[in-house]
């Protein structure tokens, strides 16, 4: 598991950015699923993803993020976030003195911006697939996906 942030600084910024709810449930968690990442279907019911079994998952049948690695054809699921960086990643590691991490990134909203309407992003901005195992996007994964996500937050 990856250091994000403690649970002091997620508790304290109780306005969060882009007011992301990370989730407590499994449907918080599902719902989350159909807000921040591509979803097709009827309804936006099923997750799009790559190097699974299926180029789509029914978004009920998910638990947590340990059920895209079940149904994986390799070690590393990758899914669609709907986010327009706005921040270049290299520039944010400059400015935070970091190497290796991008703690804070998603932290901040100025860095990056979601796009909710599907259609919008698909057709306007560069979807791109992300792997589960990204160290850019963890923190992203925490915020939306919470514990489901797999990655926790670290004491510090």
């Amino acid at each position: 598991m990856s250091k994000v942030n403690t649970k002091e600084e997620v508790v304290k910024n109780s306005n969060q950015p882009h007011n992301i709810k990370t989730p407590q449930t499994v449907e918080e968690f599902r719902n989350n699923l159909r807000k921040y990442f591509v979803c097709i279907g009827d309804n936006d019911d099923e997750l799009y993803v790559q190097n699974c079994d299926d180029y789509s998952i029914h978004i009920n049948e998910l638990n947590s993020v340990d059920d895209l690695y079940q149904r994986s054809d390799n070690f590393n699921p990758m899914i669609s976030p709907k986010v327009n960086p706005k921040k270049d990643f290299k520039e944010f590691m400059t400015e935070t003195n970091q190497i290796f991490s991008f703690n804070g990134y998603f932290m901040d909203e100025n860095n990056y911006e979601i796009i909710e309407d599907k259609n919008s992003f698909l057709n306007d901005y560069d979807p791109r697939w992300v792997g589960l195992d990204n160290k850019i996007y963890r923190e992203f994964y925490y915020l939306t996906l919470g514990s489901f996500s797999g990655y926790s937050l670290c004491e510090k």
